[in-house]
């Protein structure tokens, strides 16, 4: 089974990281450690003026936005929103009777129960899990062995024979989808600080039976997909509607110099779209 429009596995296993706990530390305004995935050390990641860095061996012979980073930009994205919510400081709710009389009261699966003292029910809060079964733990566990190449039958054996759960491939399936999901809509939002140098490239595939042309464009500095199309031709609108996607993407970043295998389009096409007047 396939899934499109996948984000960044790395990405995933970022999310990961900050579902296990608050194992994030910030050193100082720009510097944080993030836990080795063995458990016996930690990485340094450290936010420059040129972008991201990490002490990890990922990050640091692929220069790549390794899974560290990722953590950190959703820890921090986390940490705002919590910062800038309303109900920061509201106490924990029962969602039936509102009452904010509420106890913990255990845990069940892993998870922390609560206790209303008002009408004596219990429930676990609603963290965007709220619905599943299983720990979080155990969905972030899954999705990391999925994106590792794991085939879901291979996962379903591994979480009987380590957790002693007995979950059927469909439903492991059916967490992929609904989580790689959450996971793109959130990437998304993110903003990726590029170095001013993109690579733009096109090939031919076949979809439907016919030939078009794959568009991909990425980031030099950090090699970041910045924006792909599928299109018919490979004319000058082609190739504006392809930047016009970047530009849409980068907030207001500056792109000084694009590399490209010398495709007439390409040229004319970036001239419009980032020296206007516009």
């Amino acid at each position: 089974m396939v899934l499109s429009n996948l984000p960044d596995p790395r990405a995933i296993r970022g999310y990961a990281i900050i579902a296990k706990g608050d194992v994030i530390t910030q050193i100082n305004g720009n510097t944080f450690t993030v836990p080795s995935q063995n458990g016996n050390g930690l990485y340094h990641v450290t936010k420059l003026d040129s972008g991201w860095t990490c002490t990890c061996p990922d990050h640091t012979y692929r220069k790549v936005e390794c899974k560290h980073i990722h953590a950190v930009k959703f820890w921090i994205a986390i940490k705002e929103k919590l910062q800038t919510s309303k109900s920061e400081d509201a106490p924990i709710r029962y969602k039936w009777c509102g009452s904010p009389l509420i106890i913990k009261y255990g845990h069940e699966a892993g998870k922390q129960v609560y206790k209303c003292k008002l009408c004596n029910r219990k429930f676990v809060p609603d963290n965007g899990f709220g619905k599943l079964k299983y720990d979080p733990k155990i969905i972030t566990a899954t999705l990391d062995l999925y994106f590792k190449g794991v085939s879901l039958r291979k996962i379903a054996d591994h979480l009987k024979q380590f957790y002693g759960l007995n979950v059927n491939f469909t439903t492991i399936y059916k967490w992929i989808k609904e989580y790689v999901k959450i996971m793109g809509d959130y990437v998304k939002t993110l903003v990726p600080e590029i170095s001013g140098t993109i690579h733009a490239d096109e090939m031919m595939v076949k979809v439907g039976g016919e030939w078009k042309w794959l568009w991909s464009v990425i980031d030099e500095g950090t090699r970041f997909l910045l924006a792909s199309q599928i299109s018919a031709t490979r004319e000058i609108h082609d190739a504006r509607r392809l930047f016009q996607k970047i530009k849409e993407k980068i907030r207001g970043q500056r792109v000084n110099k694009v590399i490209t295998d010398g495709l007439r389009a390409y040229e004319d096409a970036f001239k419009k779209e980032f020296f206007t007047l516009r």
